[in-house]
């Protein structure tokens, strides 16, 4: 073999062994928040916005605190270091990305699920354009 294709097997090895590696660091999974604080790894957890009165944005350290209610009903303080969200308040269900630290979920990323883009529409048949039944 020449060393040239060593060396390519090499590089292409050293590849793959940092793709993986990166991967399976930026893997998260979906869970609650009984099970995120326990795993200290980034997680995401679905929920949604409870005692909406005990919201509270601080502009001075750009922190914005609410409370969130998992599907599990655990209810917990979340932080996020960046303004409220325009359309938080109108979300039927909220995704959060972060982890746990010092016994608060500190969010990295908020994502709001709003029902109006999910909504159904009402399907109805329809006759065929050609004439030929579809029993």
């Amino acid at each position: 073999m020449k060393t040239t294709h060593i060396v390519i097997l090499v590089a292409l090895a050293g590849f793959v062994a940092l793709l993986g590696i990166n991967l399976g660091k930026n893997t998260s999974t979906y869970t609650d928040f009984s099970a995120a604080k326990a795993s200290e790894k980034e997680v995401h957890i679905v929920g949604e916005w409870v005692n909406r009165d005990q919201s509270n944005y601080d502009p001075t350290r750009d922190l914005f605190q609410f409370y969130m209610k998992d599907t599990v009903d655990n209810v917990q303080l979340v932080h996020y270091y960046d303004p409220k969200p325009d359309n938080f308040e109108s979300a039927e269900k909220v995704v959060i990305i972060g982890a746990f630290e010092r016994g608060v979920f500190v969010a990295d990323k908020i994502i709001m699920k709003c029902p109006s883009k999910f909504e159904q529409t009402e399907l109805t048949a329809v006759e065929p354009k050609f004439g030929v039944p579809l029993d």
